[in-house]
This record gives C-alpha cells, structure tokens and sequence, in this order.
C-alpha cells in the first residue's frame, strides 16, 4: 500500500475557495473505487497570514493514484485554475510518497 499526500500552503484570502476544492477533492476519492481512504486537514498559520490543507490518500499502488489524477474533471479544472505566478494565491505545494510496511 502507499500512501500520498499533497500540501498546498494558500494566501489566507484563498481559504473558503481552497477548502471548497479539498472537499470536492475528498468526495472525488470516498467515490473512487480503487482508493483505500482519505483525510484532508486545515492548517491556520496566523503568522504568516496563510492555511496550509493537507490531503492524505492511500492506495493499493501507483497506477491506481495516478488514474484517479487523470480522471477528465481533474485535467479540466487544473486548465482552468492556471494563474501567472504572482497571481497565485499558492504559496507553496509538497508531494510526499509513503510505502507501508507490511508485516
């Protein structure tokens, strides 16, 4: 099993429209048949005026994750959500990859 998380640290100005998309996001992948669950957590971070959501994802194995992410509403609103870089209410993004140990 793997597990997958995204950050996105966001201009807090971007908060209700950010969480918005984390929940369609958990939605997406609770229907996805081949992922294995799903948690999104929000982040304040006061001092630097910013939310930090982190999505948690768990999967059998990498081709099934990366299906999910080709699914056709995925591509589509990744085109429509393109910003000029200081534009962008991102400030940051991370990806980490997990591999389980199993017994």
């Amino acid at each position: 099993m793997i597990i997958k998380t995204v950050t996105f640290e966001v201009k807090a100005a971007a908060k209700d429209k950010f969480e918005q998309k984390f929940r369609n996001d958990a939605i997406s992948l609770k229907n996805w048949k081949t992922c294995l669950g799903n948690e999104v957590c929000i982040q304040d971070n006061s001092d630097t005026n910013s939310v930090s959501f982190t999505a948690i994802s768990r999967w059998d194995n990498q081709d099934d994750f990366k299906a999910w992410l080709k699914r056709p509403e995925h591509i589509q609103h990744h085109k429509e959500q393109r910003f000029r870089k200081e534009d962008s209410p991102i400030l940051k993004r991370s990806v980490q990859e997990y591999i389980v140990l199993e017994d």
